[in-house]
């Protein structure tokens, strides 16, 4: 479940390929400084997905004459380029529609495990988008009470009851969802510290 919830090496690489053809293909004049703050990329990766578009003949690109900036290159998509560029958007938006429906089926199955053993009234720990896609399952058998946050915030979160952990004991519940995979042993160790039973805190698995 774990590995499911984190992208594969391959597709955030293609995720990343693509963020800089379409920075590219918006604006041609452009630094690598510039193609990380539009695409969220560090510079590492910026230039990484650079040499790797290049290697395949999907970009080519030349310095800028007489440009008080050395940096800026002038890039241009190739027709291959933009053949990869359309290939990418599709298989991306089929990845991410696939993933979705995946994350869907095992976020279900965790919580009727949950509900078959006896937890029907589940509080989520964690504002997230697991929690979201949880919030937005039907026919679910266990019952989403409400969500638990580690501080303050608002009173609700997508139309259920939300509150600080220090105010668990405030909700009626049967146990404790982790919605976070990143961070499921800090999450569970500052849930242990507030008094929540071991057996009532239950894991994305």
């Amino acid at each position: 479940m774990l590995d499911m919830l984190r992208h594969g090496s391959r597709a955030k690489e293609d995720m990343g390929l693509l963020a800089v053809m379409e920075a590219i293909e918006d604006k041609s004049r452009i630094s690598q400084r510039e193609l990380a703050r539009v695409t969220g990329l560090n510079l590492k990766k910026v230039n990484y997905c650079l040499h790797k578009l290049l290697e395949k003949g999907y970009v080519k690109f030349q310095k800028v004459r007489h440009n008080p900036d050395k940096r800026a290159y002038l890039y241009i998509l190739t027709p291959a380029g933009f053949k990869a560029k359309s290939q990418l958007t599709y298989g991306f938006l089929k990845y991410t529609l696939d993933f979705y429906s995946q994350i869907e089926d095992r976020l279900r199955q965790c919580l009727d495990r949950a509900s078959e053993a006896g937890m029907n009234r589940v509080a989520l720990f964690g504002q997230n988008d697991i929690a979201r896609i949880i919030l937005g399952l039907d026919d679910l058998q266990a019952e989403i009470v409400g969500v638990l946050r580690d501080g303050p915030g608002p009173i609700d979160f997508h139309g259920i009851p939300a509150k600080s952990l220090d105010c668990a004991d405030q909700m009626v519940w049967d146990c404790v969802l982790i919605t976070d995979p990143d961070a499921t042993d800090e999450a569970e160790a500052r849930l242990l510290a507030e008094g929540i039973p071991p057996d009532k805190i239950w894991r994305l698995a």
